[in-house]
């Protein structure tokens, strides 16, 4: 799992990778804000979003070379306030090639990618 302290606040930067993800040709299928459903029940959290997004054709190559990836498919993320700041969150390639038959698998590479793009985004 990989961590990357970034200059917006949680609504600001969940925003911008949602714009960012639609650009780029991802579905998000959810953006789940932990804090707004912890204060439904009257319970407090700082900041934090999850942001379920994926692209059909991409996953299903990882799927169709190992059908346990459906477990961790859609790709997933998390925009956190943690300890004052904001932090972007998620899986690695390394999080990936134990678990599944996917080492290498150029969709990771792409993934990998894609990560380290979003978080470039952030910071500028």
């Amino acid at each position: 799992m990989k961590k990357t302290t970034i200059k917006h606040s949680v609504a600001e930067a969940a925003d911008l990778v949602v714009n960012s993800l639609k650009e780029k040709g991802f579905t998000i299928f959810a953006d789940i804000d932990h804090q707004a459903n912890a204060k439904s029940v009257d319970l407090e959290m700082p900041a934090s979003r999850a942001i379920i997004f994926g692209n059909p054709l991409s996953g299903t190559k990882l799927m169709q070379t190992d059908i346990m990836m459906s477990l961790d498919l859609p790709l997933r993320l998390a925009i956190v306030e943690n300890e004052g700041e904001t932090q972007l969150i998620h899986q690695t390639l390394d999080d990936y090639t134990p678990n599944y038959q996917v080492k290498d698998h150029p969709v990771l590479i792409k993934i990998k990618g894609l990560f380290a793009t979003l978080a470039a985004e952030l910071n500028v």
